[in-house]
């Protein structure tokens, strides 16, 4: 048996001499492994690579011939976030996915972060990316109405229990316990800043505790943390500025 898809790496492992294990995403069959022999060019974190897989049987771990399409960390080489972020979607991606369960709609946003990694855009897409994934755990945010009122307008708060947004009136006295809510979560061509991006990671991060890392004792990976960090640094250091 044989297929070929459009893949992006996961995680690889040596395995024997000069093979490895690598577990990648596809479109078709979701997360998937199998052994790669004779590595003649590294295999890195996030690459979108053309994989040809062979096997006697679906099962079966089968092996790899991978042939490179587009290495993000190239473009991030010197963007300690856009590394930060390669590395978190993939631990999350590795961890949280079930194996041989397709998410093709979440490959396609994995696949639109990579790419921009290194544009303007590219921090925007992860925060996307991770609101994507916490619907495909089964808990998607909606961010469409108050949850209290039914209405769409003046929508300026996220609940942390429910995930669901709240009305300025509404949740005026309540503000202390509820997360804000960047306008461009709601209006994705609006242009936001970096404080509204560090507040819908806060958003996504209480989350994916959550959903997540739930009963199964998962953490969250150290780069995400690291990502949060550079971000802030950058707030603040902005803000030193003027």
């Amino acid at each position: 048996m044989q297929w070929r898809e459009n893949c992006v790496i996961l995680s690889s492992k040596p395995f024997a001499e000069n093979s490895r294990i690598v577990t990648l995403f596809n479109r078709t069959i979701g997360r998937t492994s199998g052994l790669v022999r004779g590595i003649k060019t590294p295999i890195q974190l996030g690459d979108i690579d053309d994989v040809l897989w062979s096997g006697r049987t679906i099962e079966q771990l089968g092996t790899f011939k991978i042939e490179n399409i587009f290495s993000p960390f190239t473009h991030a080489f010197n963007d300690y976030m856009g590394i930060f972020a390669i590395e978190s979607v993939c631990f999350l991606c590795h961890r949280g996915l079930p194996e041989k369960a397709p998410h093709p709609e979440l490959f396609d946003a994995l696949k639109e972060l990579l790419l921009s990694i290194s544009r303007i855009d590219g921090l925007i897409n992860y925060v996307f990316f991770e609101i994507k994934l916490l619907a495909d755990f089964g808990f998607g945010l909606d961010l469409s109405k108050c949850a209290v009122t039914g209405k769409s307008d003046d929508l300026c708060y996220v609940s942390p229990r429910t995930g669901c947004a709240v009305s300025e009136k509404v949740g005026e006295k309540y503000k202390n316990r509820l997360f804000i809510l960047p306008q461009f979560l709601i209006f994705r061509d609006d242009h936001p800043t970096d404080e509204d991006i560090f507040c819908a990671l806060r958003i996504s991060e209480h989350f994916l505790k959550t959903y997540f890392c739930g009963i199964n004792g998962r953490k969250l990976p150290l780069s995400r943390a690291c990502l949060m960090a550079e971000l802030s640094k950058r707030i603040k250091g902005r803000k030193s500025e003027n």
